[in-house]
């Protein structure tokens, strides 16, 4: 009984198998048939814009080709275009008119076809086309724009193109009669069984079509353009060319799939026994089969990326060591020696940062190749690190060591093309000798590590060889690298506080904060012999949410005490600018200590400024929304600077220290410190004037409006403790 209800189970499941893989694959047959139909109509339609392009190419042509023969002709250019008048209606049947216009678009020439009527009116200076041609004076080709009072029904299109004629400039003008061209244009090009519609801006313009009882499930839209001309086409089958396009697939499906079935039911009863007895052994053969396949697979992945990498399948770190031991071996018992050249990406993190991390591996999968087609026979490549890569090759007189790094740097030079992105890449490359490291794997790695670093500290594209030195300039920036993490966690590293003075009212209205490291030996070292370092680490990150934090906080405490209206200026590389967590942290210490966003300016150099405005737009606009003022200190009036200001406004101005040092003895400084406080004031924009070192420099702004001063004169940079006095009490402008 067991048995029998197990075998009415599986010639049910059969069964039922069968009915639903006979629907799902006649429902496949049907989409796949529906798809292939929609692919053939969209191909009609691109068929159909192609040629309609062409047509109004050749329109275009017409008109252009008639311009230069009227423009070569001289006075006999209109009885030249009598005579070729007819010429170009026979040719061109959907042409409605030819006209000749004067400077002032009044009609000099007519001619038209003997349907089109006449016009009302001669002069067309108010029309589209005419302020198209007013527009582009100079543009050579034919320009096109709807006909307004060049024709009666305004869907019509003209055709116009300026040239000399010998009265002055003139303009040829041919009126296409669109209906008519869409007509004679669909007709011919149009496959039998279609039907098709053209509208402009939702009103029908043409209709080739009986019926729409089709057109709303298989309509293929598709936009017919011209210069600024623009229609709709919407291309649909009729009854007879759909059932045309459809096969007899699904009766075929349905057919097979019902014969299967029957087979299989039979199938199933005869083999009902023969299964039982094989069911258990072969679900075991099954599952071993498919363990040891999982196992030698795995197996064989991790034995290949233990020894190479997984993005580029290069040797990895790990083969690189296996390699250079036997290398190494070779070379110390031969007496012989080999080159190392470690290339690395120059910028590779802002790269892989910016444009995301698939694009960035698929950047290091392209200049892999690049690097091996460079490279000579014989020669090992291993990548090591996220953007280094290790070369291997024979030792050669450094002549030609350096040409096969340079011809590394080449390869890499040319402009990548990824999407829709443009990226130029650079390399520098450290080359070391195995005989310099004695033969030992991690020296020799290691005299590489330097030459690059000395490399990368050139500049990009920078090229080094091992120099014994470079281990002691290496050890020295290691060595200063820890002595600034211990300055940030045993707050070394802190922030002076200049006061920016009101020379009218003699009091501080704000303050810059300015970043002073002193080492425990007493030592003042300043931001720009640190900073880069900085950068280059990452510490730069836990660097400016120190400076955030603390000056913020000392501003809070400030206005809490004494003024209410101060405003805290802070001085930030472009780095620090493109950080994409500063505007959250600039926001959430505000939050934090209830400032006015209005109240803190963040200043940079003019190079940053400029360098912010064409790449990082985004960056500026990001840092206005949050309400804060910009603050740049420029050295003088460029082109680039007043463009960069007209599309990127800041709030205030800063003349750099070099200029104010200058004034009033130096003319040229002086005509140019007046023009940009002149610049600010007319832009109202606030002006600062930076280094302001004596009486004679203060009167001189003071002379001028410029009331905003800051420099040793007025105060130095000083703790936040010893600034407090100043900003309880008037500044004394003698001190």
């Amino acid at each position: 009984m067991n048995g029998r209800w197990r075998l009415v189970q599986k010639l049910s499941i059969i069964a039922l198998a069968g009915i639903v893989l006979t629907v799902l694959f006649g429902q496949i047959v049907l989409h796949s048939e529906r798809q292939a139909i929609n692919e053939r109509l969209s191909e009609d339609t691109r068929q159909l814009e192609y040629q309609f392009r062409q047509v109004l190419r050749n329109y275009a042509f017409a008109t252009e080709w008639t311009a230069r023969d009227l423009s070569r002709s001289g006075q006999q250019a209109l009885n030249l275009l009598a005579d070729e008048a007819m010429a170009l209606f026979l040719y061109y049947p959907s042409l409605q008119r030819i006209l000749v216009l004067d400077e002032y678009y009044e009609t000099n020439f007519e001619r038209a076809a003997r349907q089109a009527p006449p016009l009302t009116q001669a002069q067309f200076s108010n029309t589209p086309i005419a302020a198209k041609l007013k527009a582009n004076t100079d543009f050579p080709h034919a320009q096109s724009a709807l006909a307004g009072a060049f024709s009666e029904t305004p869907e019509d299109i003209v055709l116009a193109i300026s040239f000399d004629g010998h009265q002055g400039p003139q303009y040829l003008v041919l009126v296409v009669d669109i209906k008519r061209l869409f007509d004679s244009f669909i007709r011919n090009e149009i496959n039998e069984g279609y039907q098709v519609e053209v509208s402009l801006d939702g009103a029908p313009v043409y209709r080739f079509a009986g019926s729409d009882e089709l057109r709303d499930a298989w309509s293929i839209q598709r936009p017919l353009e011209f210069s600024s001309n623009q229609w709709r086409m919407d291309l649909w089958p009729t009854s007879e060319k759909l059932t045309d396009m459809h096969s007899a697939s699904f009766a075929v499906v349905v057919s097979v799939g019902s014969l299967l079935t029957l087979g299989g039911l039979l199938l199933g009863w005869r083999s009902q026994q023969l299964q039982q007895r094989l069911n258990s052994s072969q679900q075991l053969i099954q599952q071993a089969t498919k363990q040891l396949k999982i196992m030698h697979s795995a197996e064989d992945r991790l034995l290949f990326l233990s020894n190479n990498d997984a993005l580029t399948e290069l040797p990895n770190r790990n083969g690189l060591q296996h390699y250079l031991e036997v290398k190494m071996e070779t070379a110390r018992q031969q007496t012989s020696d080999f080159t190392i050249f470690v290339t690395c990406i120059d910028a590779f993190d802002e790269l892989n940062h910016a444009l995301g991390h698939p694009m960035g591996d698929e950047i290091i999968k392209r200049l892999s190749l690049r690097i091996q087609k460079a490279l000579p026979a014989g020669a090992f490549i291993a990548r090591v690190s996220t953007d280094c890569f290790v070369v291997i090759a024979a030792k050669s007189d450094a002549q030609t060591t350096y040409a096969l790094a340079e011809s590394i740097r080449h390869s890499i030079t040319p402009q990548l093309f990824i999407e829709q992105h443009e990226i130029y890449c650079s390399v520098s490359i450290g080359i070391a000798y195995a005989e310099e490291s004695g033969y030992d794997v991690e020296t020799l790695l290691y005299n590489g590590d330097c030459a690059v670093y000395r490399a990368k500290q050139q500049g990009y594209f920078g090229i080094e060889f091992y120099q014994p030195e470079h281990l002691h300039q290496r050890r020295s920036r290691n060595q200063r690298i820890q002595q600034l993490r211990e300055a940030l966690e045993t707050d070394q590293i802190g922030l002076h506080y200049q006061p920016i003075v009101h020379l009218r009212e003699a009091r501080t209205v704000a303050v810059e904060g300015l970043l002073r490291w002193r080492t425990p030996s007493g030592e003042s070292v300043e931001p720009k012999e640190f900073l880069e370092l900085m950068e280059q680490t990452g510490l730069i990150f836990s660097l400016t949410e120190f400076i955030i934090k603390s000056s913020f906080l000392q501003l809070a405490n400030w206005q809490s005490d004494y003024d209410k209206n101060l405003k805290l200026c802070l001085n930030l590389s472009l780095r620090q600018l493109t950080m994409p967590e500063l505007p959250e942290l600039i926001r959430h210490y505000q939050k934090r200590f209830q400032l006015s966003a209005e109240q803190i300016q963040l200043e940079f150099n003019e190079d940053v400024y400029l360098q912010l405005c064409k790449s990082h737009k985004l960056t500026v606009e990001q840092l206005k929304k949050l309400g804060m003022q910009i603050c740049i200190t420029i050295t003088g009036v460029s082109n680039c600077l007043l463009e960069a200001i007209r599309y990127c406004r800041p709030h205030v101005l800063k003349i750099a220290p070099e200029l104010i040092a200058e004034i009033p003895h130096e003319a040229i400084t002086t005509e140019l410190v007046e023009s940009i406080i002149k610049i600010a004031q007319n832009l109202r924009l606030q002006v600062i004037a930076v280094a302001v070192e004596e009486q004679q420099q203060a009167d001189f702004l003071l002379q001028r409006n410029c009331v905003l001063v800051q420099g040793h004169y007025l105060a130095r940079p000083q703790s936040a403790q010893d600034l407090a006095p100043l900003l309880q009490q008037p500044i004394k402008l003698n001190q």
